[in-house]
């Protein structure tokens, strides 16, 4: 066996340990429906993909403003997800109803900061940040390095 997959076996678990770490704390935020809070994650870091690092909006707390946000439309996200546009599309009208999405005119729709600013979607944001830290650590322990 090559180098490169020494210790893939263990990666895998880290790694499918992590996903279903993420998949308890969506379920905890979102009302156990999946699909809802793949279908809202896939919104919230879309709108957010081109703010990267630096300090910009790195604390928990520091919530980048609507203004910054780039609208996606239902399509979009259905296709990013390999999903049904009818399927997407009823979790948007419901995301919209909770106040957890914005449409923004005839460009798309945004999760506000008013929703990212919510006390279960920042314990939620927490927990996820504890989580990651220690899917790297683990990652740390057979040589594999974030780069």
């Amino acid at each position: 066996m090559s180098d490169e997959y020494v210790n893939a076996r263990a990666a895998t678990r880290y790694a499918t340990d992590y996903i279903l770490r993420w998949v308890e704390i969506a379920n905890e935020v979102h009302g156990s429906d999946l699909l809802y809070a793949l279908v809202f994650t896939t919104l919230w870091a879309g709108n957010c993909s081109h703010i990267r690092g630096g300090g910009v909006y790195s604390e928990v707390n520091d919530i980048p403003p609507d203004n910054e946000r780039r609208p996606l439309t239902v399509r979009q996200v259905a296709d990013s997800l390999g999903l049904p546009y009818e399927t997407v599309r009823r979790r948007f009208v419901e995301m919209l109803e909770k106040g957890m999405a914005q449409r923004i005119g005839r460009e798309g729709f945004i999760v506000p900061q008013s929703a990212l600013s919510k006390p279960e979607v920042l314990h939620g944001l927490k927990r996820s940040h504890v989580s990651l830290t220690r899917f790297l650590k683990e990652l740390k322990t057979i040589g594999v390095e974030a780069a």
